[in-house]
């Protein structure tokens, strides 16, 4: 069987395509434990949806943030589940692991070399 690398990088090409679209259309949810809140997100942290109810709106402003701001927080860590699951597929591909540790190395090597410019997050972190 011949090797053909151009058709490996059009595999891994369709397949980063793949999860990133999975990841822009991914939401998550959560619900407040008295069902007055429930905020969605997308990936990115925004809020794609809230919903509040009418005694929602006669809480105080401190407790109406900080509800707020717990159900966000659990909307985040719903879709961050999700997406670690989604992001599975491309970080458990053999060929992923090797492009990885190949930069990985690299810019160790340019670390070594006192280079700050090169001293940014991997593309997972973005994630």
């Amino acid at each position: 069987m011949t090797y053909r690398p151009q058709a490996e990088v059009e595999q891994l090409t369709v397949k980063a395509a793949r999860v990133h679209q999975s990841l822009v259309q991914l939401r998550g949810r959560a619900i407040s434990s008295d069902g007055d809140v429930t905020i969605e997100v997308s990936i990115d942290g925004r809020i794609t949806d809230m919903v509040v109810s009418q005694w929602f709106s006669q809480a105080s402003p401190g407790k109406a943030s900080a509800a707020i701001v717990l159900i966000h927080s659990a909307a985040l860590a719903d879709v961050e589940a999700a997406a670690a699951e989604i992001r599975r597929e491309l970080t458990e591909d053999y060929r992923v692991a090797r492009i990885v540790d190949r930069i990985v190395t690299e810019r160790q090597t340019r670390h070594v070399d006192n280079n700050p410019a090169d001293d940014r997050k991997s593309i997972y972190d973005k994630w």
